[in-house]
């Protein structure tokens, strides 16, 4: 199983009120109400609309149409983003900022985003440091299965 899988598989286990305890929510809602689908595809993220909603273990997630909608309720753990949609440079320190939804990465077809304002961009500092991927997130899995405890 690759690294960010598990950091996944991690997530999922967890019951729906730690998620709501723990994840990056405003009133429930994830990522701002970007359409966590709109991230796989060709044209990148995209604001999504209540009108295609959906809930999963007590997120609610906003999408574009109801073809997004279908596809993330299909398969709702790939979609997910690893780390509850917290900063996840800042979770190889065990801690939680919030993301920008436009500031993201793609690993093994799992979302992981970033924290991009007046500190800087942290996917550029992610992108730099000497170990890759598959060495930084196995730690930040570490950090926030530990957080989920």
């Amino acid at each position: 199983m690759s690294s960010a899988l598990a950091a996944s598989a991690l997530q999922h286990e967890v019951s729906e009120k730690v998620r709501l305890k723990e994840f990056s929510l405003k009133k429930q809602l994830i990522l701002q109400g970007y359409d966590i689908v709109s991230y796989q595809q060709k044209d990148g993220p995209k604001e999504g609309s209540s009108p295609h909603n959906a809930g999963y273990k007590g997120v609610i997630y906003h999408f574009l149409n109801a073809a997004n909608k279908a596809t993330f309720l299909a398969d709702p753990e790939r979609y997910e983003p690893l780390y509850g949609a917290w900063c996840a440079y800042v979770m190889l320190e065990g801690e939680k900022t919030k993301a920008n939804p436009e500031s993201y990465k793609i690993v093994d077809e799992r979302l992981l985003v970033f924290y991009d304002g007046i500190w800087g961009d942290t996917l550029k500092l992610w992108n730099k440091m000497k170990d890759s991927d598959s060495v930084l997130i196995p730690k930040a899995d570490s950090a926030w299965d530990a957080l989920l405890k």
